[in-house]
């Protein structure tokens, strides 16, 4: 007989092989990718961990704490063996993983394949589309983590806890996510502790919760072993209490909601987990109850979030899927025929397809070169660099990590906002929308060069106020001298009155 792999398997190696030539996984689309690879770079060259930023003007020499600076490092030895090739890789292994893993989570409860491969695509789905970024490693280790716990709570098996600090040693040098599987952990921990109390099981708490809660402790100093110690939940803290991520100022940060693609997801998975745990003939534990509401409450909070809460739903669906008539139906009885091994010779030959369409296409697909040229200052770093330009750069926070990476000239802000707090951010972002201080922002900051979006009220106001004229007006952004600054290059003069933006920005 000859050797066969099982469907699952062959999918998480199709998703691999769709998504690793992608340009879009590499990570160019993304503003944080450019300086996440720079000290990936400098890591490497170096052989240590920068102590101070060197790459703003603005915040020269001041302390920084570089927490995720293994992820950094690996983004950057992938794009130094294979350039965006590397990095599209190296995203699309980590998302193969998290899959992988999730997919184990729901077999500790279903003993379909098919079924659990679907309930973990479909609570990963969105993970599939992301750009090669640190919080990659943060997806991958909440799935480990449920799956982690959810083989204990399956086979009471003590030992895979062991596991938990091993994890979370790696996780909190990989990205700071990590607080979230801490979170997760000490959560479910409590919540096994008022299932027991409730449902008048004490035994539960000591061969359950115990165990939980000596895991979560030792998971908790071990997430000291790093460059930091204890300075990486500072850290963690920071990022926490700044108001650009509450208010929603980052995109990624923003409030989900249904209108877009990863809020609908939300709404579906949620809605799922919700409607199996009402469907299944075993009445779900308060336990987990009470996990899915907190998961879903959370989740509607931030985008960035809600990917890790569906992550974390897995075993919730899983283990409520199971007893429901609908499982039964689809996934027991006629239906397990489905759930059968392919020849390995059939499936090598249709992941090679797959493989040589998925490196044709992304040589021919020209998606991500496009977004970057419509929103990365792509034609304005050759302008600078044909014209040999320099200066104390104003520019946008999205475009300072490409400053940064293709200029090589010291910005004003990026998109480190641990960094540059909220009020560095907030006083450009008022003086970009033209609000009053305006112009004591500008004279306070003193630039050369103002490199700033072409719909910007204050591009207006600083070409209006005579004191900076216009050079270049690329698909995006502008870039403005100070008058008195190289007068060789000759003034790019357009209409104002056909461009009603100001009045829209201050009404």
């Amino acid at each position: 007989m000859g050797y066969a792999i099982s469907i699952p398997f062959v999918v998480l190696l199709a998703i691999f092989a769709y998504r690793a030539p992608s340009p879009s996984a590499s990570g160019i689309i993304d503003p944080d990718y450019y300086w996440h690879l720079g000290y990936g770079d400098w890591i490497i060259q170096n052989g240590r961990l920068p102590t101070e930023d060197f790459w703003s003007w603005t915040f020269d020499g001041h302390a920084y704490r570089l927490t995720q600076w293994l992820g950094e490092v690996a983004m950057a030895f992938a794009n130094q063996m294979g350039g965006t090739l590397g990095t599209s890789t190296l995203s699309a292994l980590l998302v193969t993983l998290t899959l992988a893993a999730s997919y184990k989570t729901a077999r500790c409860f279903l003993d379909n394949r098919l079924a659990a491969l679907a309930v973990s695509i479909g609570c990963n789905a969105i993970l599939i589309s992301l750009s090669c970024r640190p919080h990659q490693f943060t997806h991958l280790g909440l799935a480990v983590l449920t799956w982690i716990v959810a083989s204990f709570q399956i086979t009471g098996n003590r030992r895979v806890l062991y596991f938990i600090p091993v994890l979370m040693a790696i996780w909190v040098n990989l990205h700071g996510g990590y607080a979230v599987g801490l979170a997760y952990l000490w959560m479910m921990t409590g919540l096994v502790v008022v299932d027991a109390f409730i449902s008048k099981r004490p035994d539960e708490i000591r061969a359950v919760a115990v165990p939980l809660a000596i895991a979560a402790v030792i998971g908790t100093l071990s997430t000291i072993l790093n460059p930091y110690g204890w300075g990486a939940w500072v850290y963690a803290f920071e990022i926490a209490s700044l108001k650009s991520s509450s208010a929603g100022i980052v995109d990624e940060w923003a409030a989900t909601s249904i209108k877009a693609e990863v809020g609908l997801n939300f709404f579906l998975i949620t809605s799922a987990m919700f409607v199996a745990m009402a469907a299944a003939r075993q009445r779900p534990r308060i336990a987990q109850l009470l996990a899915a509401v907190a998961l879903c409450a959370i989740g509607w909070s931030a985008v960035r979030i809600s990917l890790m809460s569906t992550i974390l739903m897995v075993p919730i669906l899983a283990s409520s899927l199971r007893s429901t008539s609908f499982y039964d139906l689809a996934f027991n009885g006629d239906g397990r025929r489905y759930d059968r091994l392919i020849p390995l010779p059939v499936a090598v030959g249709v992941l090679a397809a797959l493989a040589s369409l998925s490196v044709w296409l992304g040589r021919i697909d020209q998606t991500a070169a496009r977004h970057v040229t419509a929103n990365m200052p792509e034609q304005e770093v050759r302008f600078m660099q044909a014209h040999q330009i320099e200066g104390r750069i104003l520019n946008a926070p999205e475009a300072g990590g490409y400053l940064i990476r293709k200029l090589g000239q010291k910005v004003s802000l990026d998109t480190r906002l641990d960094l540059y707090g909220d009020r560095a951010l907030f006083e450009y972002l008022f003086a970009r929308r033209g609000e009053v201080g305006w112009r004591e922002y500008i004279e306070r900051m003193n630039p050369d060069v103002v490199l700033i979006n072409n719909q910007a009220a204050l591009r207006q106001l600083l070409s209006g106020a005579g004191e900076y004229r216009l050079v270049f007006e690329g698909a995006t952004y502008s870039i403005l001298l100070k008058n008195s600054m190289r007068l060789d290059i000759p003034t790019v003069f357009t209409d104002l009155h056909n461009n009603p933006i100001l009045s829209k920005l201050k009404s």
